[in-house]
């Protein structure tokens, strides 16, 4: 195994370190899981440069991919640098497919705190997930031909409100 690069955390509180050899089963595996046996959340984020997951694993991360709710039936979201114009230097967003009209937020994905509401268009299964952890673990960012809608922002302080009602792009 290479130099990790990358940290997965699940719902239980267990951990695994990636490197940039890891493959799709690596993400197919637990995100097939959601919704089975408790698990609910998967969430994957790189290591800041020079340091080990076991120096970080208490520290909030400021980029990542996420997934909750079942493996047939959950919500994406991806947290990246931008969002100025709501005086953010980080935004929280749901990834979704492309759509021609503003769609209801009117799909519950049941979770522990209570349901998160997101549109038909922002469902997604542990097969696209797998394919969106991929990308980002290659890439730093989705595969083209998403759309995301802004959720929730971030100052450099470590602040985070909710976003004004945004349009997806």
């Amino acid at each position: 195994m290479g130099i990790p690069t990358h940290a997965m955390v699940y719902t239980s509180g267990g951990a695994a370190t990636m490197d940039s050899g890891a493959g799709p089963l690596q993400f197919l595996g637990p995100l097939r899981q959601l919704g089975r046996n408790g698990n609910w959340f998967l969430l994957f984020y790189p290591l800041p440069e020079g340091k080990s997951f076991e120096e970080v694993r208490n520290q909030a991360t400021e980029q990542y991919i996420q997934a909750a709710g079942s493996a047939e039936a959950m919500t994406v979201e991806i947290r990246k640098p931008g969002g100025a114009q709501w005086g953010a230097e980080w935004v929280r967003y749901t990834i979704g497919h492309p759509h021609d009209d503003d769609l209801p937020l009117d799909v519950a994905i049941p979770l522990p705190r209570g349901d998160e509401m997101i549109s038909r268009a922002e469902v997604f299964d542990a097969e696209e997930a797998g394919k969106l952890f991929m990308s980002y673990h290659k890439t730093g960012d989705i595969p083209p031909g998403y759309v995301l809608r802004p959720v929730e922002g971030y100052t450099a302080d470590g602040r985070h409100f909710d976003l004004p009602d945004a349009a997806p792009h």
